[in-house]
């Protein structure tokens, strides 16, 4: 494929994971939040803080969308390899660690309080699994792509 169209296709699939962010934040959870509050109303008060944390916790998920969408503005400007790329990746693993972190404790609190229900703790790993992946991907990333910068600069300074 061609840059321009790697490009495109990455930033109709960032965009299409910031809807699905948002369509899972503000129409999912509410929605599933409202169901288990009539279904088990004596975990009615944990309504609003488990969808306060949810849309908190979307927060450095946006903010790594965004550094990634400037790493694809980068590229479409052939600027793979150079020095902010570097830093929006090793950013974008340490957004995802937190991620990671945050529904870690959740799922602590939410265990020692005896609410942690067997579907929030699967979601909740699901989540932790997805954000160490992509923090190591990222950091990976980032590794390979100071080498090819530095590679770049070397070769550029050869006559």
């Amino acid at each position: 494929m061609e840059r321009k169209e790697l490009t495109k296709w990455l930033n109709i699939v960032i965009s299409f994971a910031a809807l699905t962010g948002v369509f899972l934040c503000f129409i999912v959870a509410p929605f599933l939040g409202l169901e288990m509050k009539f279904m088990y109303p004596e975990f009615g008060y944990m309504f609003w803080p488990c969808l306060i944390f949810v849309w908190v916790t979307a927060i450095p998920f946006y903010i790594g969308l965004y550094k990634g969408w400037l790493i694809c503005g980068e590229f479409a400007k052939d600027n793979s390899f150079c020095k902010e790329n570097v830093q929006r990746l090793k950013d974008i693993s340490k957004l995802a660690l937190l991620e990671c972190i945050l529904y870690l404790v959740a799922m602590i609190i939410l265990l020692v309080l005896n609410l942690l229900h067997p579907s929030v703790l699967l979601m909740t790993l699901f989540i932790i699994f997805v954000g160490i992946s992509v923090a190591v991907v990222a950091a990976t990333l980032s590794h390979l792509v100071e080498k090819a910068r530095e590679l770049k600069e070397e070769n550029d300074l050869t006559i």
